[in-house]
């Protein structure tokens, strides 16, 4: 979850910095509305990326898992979003389908990895 954090803060910063070179980076025909929407993303991918960091390092593994399980979902639905918004299908297109793909595969790896580990912690209650 912390390499995903990372990778949203750098992807916030740029949003921030610079929303039109990372909309023709994915393919997308710019305006003033496309611009203004990209930068409203960098403002929530700031929040995503803290809380992602923030309960990557300091939450309980069950918070972690839920916080886990929903990552699943945004990492897929951003490949997917990314993937179908319309414009031209350029590599930059490509390489954040590709992340998001990526990250939604991580997550489904560990999770089940790391929520075995949590139930060996747990105390025997017999």
């Amino acid at each position: 979850m912390i390499i995903g954090s990372i990778v949203f803060a750098i992807s916030a910063g740029v949003l921030l910095v610079d929303p039109f070179a990372f909309v023709s980076y994915i393919g997308l025909t710019s305006n003033e509305s496309v611009v203004w929407s990209f930068r409203l993303t960098g403002v929530l991918l700031v929040a995503l990326a803290t809380h992602m960091a923030t309960t990557s390092r300091n939450a309980a593994d069950p918070a972690f898992r839920r916080a886990a399980l929903v990552m699943i979902l945004v990492s897929i639905g951003l490949a997917v979003l990314t993937y179908l918004a319309p414009g031209t299908a350029t590599t930059g297109r490509w390489v954040f389908v590709g992340i998001g793909a990526g990250f939604s595969a991580l997550y489904m790896i560990t999770l089940p990895i790391k929520s075995i580990g949590y139930k060996e912690e747990q105390p025997n209650s017999a």
